[in-house]
């Protein structure tokens, strides 16, 4: 029985590493590994057993999904009694949220070859800039976008370089160089995939999330090599900046244009001046109606109106979010919506930084730092971008932080029972 338990956790973690893997270098690789695990955990979602060894922190996990599930199916209720119109991309997109329910309880209860998450996150690095590299040089690209649009592409490989950055801390406290080289090299790569795609929304990321890994990790790293590490990165930084065929440069000299030319109204048909657009008629929005919101069904009505009376541009009318998490939130979903999502970023941040600060364990803190930087980045993200209006949104924050979570669980129980043991 002990052997077929085992041999299941080992597919269960596997198929959790499955999904970081396959991420965003195949067309929709992140629901391989996300279905599986939905699949095997049906079964034990329905014993009443599967409660027993969750404690107050997982159930909290648990009701924050299904409330913020409940929450958003209340607004598209709503939306449709106010204006007859039932918006099933938003059904089918959140109804995502169902299939991790299961799959907390399951990694909770599911011991085995943890450390195949590391790997699964390397392979998605690496693979990500490798199609990146590809459709930048060989098919000529002016951005990679992989198996997603850029956006989204970027963003999730700047995701998966962090979390690589937290493999090389890891495995630079189990003292095991070569694997500490290669998950630099893989957080490297994540960000070179991001800087690919173009997408300067993920970009801002990087000096906040960096930051908070070395600060964490300076006792593990010593004063010397922190410093020579906050040297390499701004060098590193320096490098991409200036070198031409990266083009952040570029990048970064027309949004500072486009700014300007929003200001001075000479142009604001641009990247940046549409994204002022959105945001202005997002604010209207949730000033006409701050409690509940406006609903998606009368975005573009609205838009249109404001395009016509000169409010906002033409161009902008077209879509149909804020291109800003809170703002899109707050003109949607108004006030009560901005709650549930602040809930959804600071509790699990809030439980993975109890974590991170209970101990110097880095079995255990490894993974409290991978959890704490998915709900950092996801609200770097949405200052630029609403990801949870992307199926890979949804689906890569709600599994990383059950991953992760479950993760840091089962490392203390197998602490305790080695201390147990050697107690004995």
């Amino acid at each position: 029985m002990k052997f077929f338990e085992r041999k299941i956790g080992q597919f269960v973690w596997f198929c959790a590493g499955l999904i970081f893997a396959l991420s965003i270098s195949f067309p929709d690789g992140y629901h391989i590994g996300a279905w599986l695990l939905f699949l095997s955990s049906i079964s034990l979602f329905f014993l009443k057993s599967c409660w027993k060894n969750l404690d107050y922190d997982d159930k909290v996990l648990f009701y924050l999904f299904l409330i913020f599930l409940i929450s958003i199916f209340f607004s598209i209720l709503i939306d449709w009694y106010h204006s007859g119109i039932f918006i099933h991309k938003m059904v089918d997109r959140f109804s995502l949220i169902i299939v991790v329910l299961p799959v907390v309880v399951l990694l909770l209860r599911a011991s085995g070859y943890k450390e195949v998450l590391w790997y699964g996150i390397f392979i998605g690095s690496i693979s990500a800039f490798l199609v990146a590299l590809y459709e930048r040089t060989i098919l000529g690209f002016p951005r990679a976008r992989g198996a997603e649009n850029p956006i989204m592409f970027g963003d999730i490989s700047m995701l998966l370089g962090f979390l690589s950055f937290v493999g090389a801390i890891y495995y630079y406290s189990c003292k095991k160089t070569l694997l500490t080289v290669l998950f630099l090299v893989g957080g490297f790569s994540g960000v070179a995939s991001s800087i690919l795609s173009g997408s300067r929304g993920g970009w801002v990321a990087i000096p906040f999330i960096i930051a908070f890994l070395l600060w964490e990790s300076r006792e593990l790293l010593g004063r010397k090599r922190l410093v020579l590490a906050f040297i390499t990165f701004l060098m590193m930084v320096s490098i991409a900046f200036f070198t031409p065929q990266t083009g952040i440069k570029n990048r970064v000299e027309a949004a500072v244009s486009n700014v300007s030319n929003y200001v001075q109204e000479t142009n604001k048909v641009t990247s940046v001046g549409m994204r002022f657009d959105m945001w202005k008629s997002a604010v209207y929005m949730f000033l006409d109606s701050p409690i509940l919101g406006v609903g998606e069904s009368q975005i573009r009505n609205i838009k249109q109106d404001l395009a016509d009376s000169g409010y906002i541009s033409q161009s902008s009318v077209r879509f149909f979010h804020a291109h800003n998490e809170v703002l899109d939130t707050i003109s949607k979903r108004g006030l009560v919506g901005l709650v549930f999502l602040l809930a959804l970023y600071f509790i699990p941040l809030k439980l993975f930084m109890k974590k991170i600060r209970k101990g110097n364990n880095w079995n255990i803190k490894s993974y409290a730092l991978a959890g704490a930087v998915v709900p950092m980045s996801y609200i770097d993200f949405g200052f630029t971008e609403v990801i949870f209006s992307h199926d890979i949104g949804v689906m890569m924050y709600f599994f990383s932080i059950t991953i992760f979570w479950a993760a840091i669980k089962n490392e203390e129980k197998d602490n305790f029972l080695t201390l147990k043991r050697r107690a004995v």
